[in-house]
């Protein structure tokens, strides 16, 4: 994927990483194969940290849980 279309994080300036928490609860889970009208990536968020692992892990996705959002 080409990290142009991938929306950075405002926090880090850097492209989502998988396990990133927002200030809303969501994680970060990937970015998708298709751009939406804006011209960046789908993203996939999950709403609690159990649905998050169980995608995680389903898709053999490696992520890193100690990623927060400084506040």
């Amino acid at each position: 994927m080409d990290d142009r279309y991938k929306r950075l994080n405002s926090a880090t300036g850097e492209p989502f990483q998988a396990g990133y928490q927002d200030e809303t609860g969501r994680i970060f889970l990937r970015y998708l194969d298709k751009q939406g009208n804006d011209g960046y990536y789908l993203e996939e968020w999950k709403k609690d940290i159990n649905t998050f692992i169980n995608k995680a892990d389903e898709l053999n996705i490696s992520y890193d849980l100690n990623q927060q959002l400084n506040q």
